[in-house]
């Protein structure tokens, strides 16, 4: 198993989004509601474990059994192109925050949902849960997952300097 698990996830975060109702009226007059998740939400998801399964193959969900866990998730959000030089650097430093949608915490459930039975039993074992939104040349969003139990003092030195960024 490996101490602390980190993936890319390229491309514009896709937000978790609530259960879509539609009317469906039958020929004969009849009508039904259907339910349905969002096309993109599913397919963002199915990304996610994509990702994931891309530099994690062998990885089975039991090696994280019963065991708390801290989920860092760094969003990079692609520079406007309309932006000036000098704003362009000062987003690049960190200096200027993205505060645009998605939400934080809508972007770490469609992530932290989708990985469930696959880099953990369930997300319910994430006891620490890190979001970031920053600025970078191309959007992408790392993922970085560890245990919160039974380290080495090297391993939570390696643990505090990734997860207390």
């Amino acid at each position: 198993m490996a101490d602390i698990i980190k993936f890319r996830i390229d491309g514009k975060p896709q937000a978790k989004q609530s259960v879509k109702f539609a009317k469906i009226q039958c020929n004969d007059g009849r009508e039904f509601i259907h339910k349905y998740t969002p096309v993109d939400m599913v397919n963002y998801a199915n990304w996610v474990k994509q990702c994931f399964r891309q530099n994690y193959p062998e990885h089975l969900p039991s090696a994280f059994y019963n065991k708390p866990l801290v989920c860092r998730i760094t969003v990079n959000y692609e520079i406007p192109k309309s932006v000036s030089d000098k704003k362009r650097v000062q987003m690049l430093n960190g200096l200027i925050i993205p505060t645009i949608k998605p939400d934080c915490d809508n972007i770490s459930k469609n992530i932290c949902d989708a990985l469930n039975g696959i880099a953990y039993s369930d997300d319910k074992q994430i006891a620490k849960l890190i979001v970031k939104k920053v600025y970078n040349t191309e959007p992408y969003t790392i993922v970085e997952i560890a245990s919160l139990t039974t380290q080495t003092q090297e391993q939570k030195a390696e643990q505090t300097k990734l997860f207390n960024k």
